[in-house]
């Protein structure tokens, strides 16, 4: 009788265990969703973590890619924080355009800072490029001449960087939206409906077409972030044709969101403990050498930075002074 009461004992303990318990993702299925259709960046990079996350969380869960297209990762961002579980079984990729624009008050209907920071794999920056045949070689040919670049949506960095490089640095480059994503205005421009893109991350374009801009088809002009990246040293940054003080300031602010290009973040309300394995997991994986190998052979970077970290940059977004997110805010929106 001792003994079954023992046994009785424990079963019950073990029914009311911890919510963070290391054995929750044992049998379960963690769903990472992502902002964009396949074959773009965001796309590439969420597969990349997919291959490797489940070797590094205890109970090896298995792990499937939810593409959520749809103005410019805002249908995304929306589901994770309204609709998606808050058990730690769905993991989501975030636009850093979609945190600014809600920190600044534009659209969203969301506060950045109530997500679940996991990490993030890599910094980035933002090109401009443009097709041979557009006649635009340097910046101040953007500034002389109008040109036709595509965008998804009003709320995707394809439409908030070219809109703030035309009213802070006046040049002339007129978007057009309802492109799907980075294949689809690549596709534009080779059939002669575009003449050029902004907001194709540097990441995306040197792995994904690296031809076009080796042989000479498409020629990347500048590059917006707060450093140049690596396989793009001789292109200039943006920040560098800023004639003031006060341009190069707000250039910072809304190119800085560059930093955390690639953030991944549970839904409000996830467990700590949750929240903290995930971290931890992350972190490891994307040290794995297996994964950087990978990682390597799709020709992307990594520069991870920790859950804790995307959510102080996330904060500082949501704290700058007032001045300047109005500032910030006029030259992104139409």
């Amino acid at each position: 009788m001792r003994s079954a009461a023992i046994l009785a004992a424990f079963a019950a303990s073990a029914i009311v265990a911890p919510a963070g318990a290391t054995d929750f993702y044992a049998g379960k299925t963690l769903a990472i969703t992502v902002s964009s259709d396949t074959g773009g960046g965001y796309d590439t990079y969420s597969r990349l973590l997919s291959r490797h996350l489940a070797d590094h969380v205890a109970g090896s869960p298995t792990i499937i890619v939810q593409n959520m297209p749809g103005g410019g990762g805002l249908r995304s961002a929306q589901h994770l924080y309204e609709v998606a579980p808050k058990d730690g079984t769905t993991l989501g990729n975030v636009r850093a355009s979609n945190v600014l624009d809600a920190a600044l008050g534009i659209r969203g209907g969301f506060d950045p800072s109530k997500f679940e920071w996991v990490g993030n794999m890599a910094s980035d920056t933002d090109v401009c490029s443009f097709w041979h045949t557009s006649g635009i070689r340097t910046f101040d040919d953007l500034r002389r001449k109008e040109v036709i670049v595509g965008a998804s949506g009003k709320s995707a960095q394809n439409f908030s960087f070219p809109n703030a490089i035309n009213h802070i640095l006046g040049t002339k480059m007129k978007i057009v939206l309802g492109y799907k994503g980075a294949a689809d205005r690549i596709l534009a421009l080779e059939r002669g409906e575009l003449q050029g893109n902004c907001g194709m991350n540097a990441s995306t374009l040197t792995s994904s077409w690296p031809q076009l801009l080796a042989n000479g088809n498409l020629i990347a002009v500048t590059q917006s972030g707060m450093k140049p990246y690596p396989a793009l040293p001789n292109v200039p940054m943006t920040q560098s044709f800023a004639k003031t003080d006060e341009q190069r300031k707000l250039l910072d602010t809304i190119f800085g969101q560059m930093e955390i290009s690639r953030i991944y973040a549970f839904p409000p309300g996830t467990p700590g403990e949750r929240v903290a394995l995930m971290r931890t997991a992350f972190m490891a994986t994307l040290k794995d050498p297996s994964l950087i190998a990978d990682a390597k052979h799709a020709k992307v970077d990594l520069d991870p930075l920790p859950g804790d970290s995307v959510a102080k940059a996330v904060t500082a977004l949501m704290e700058l002074p007032k001045d300047i997110k109005t500032k910030a805010r006029a030259a992104i929106s139409d």
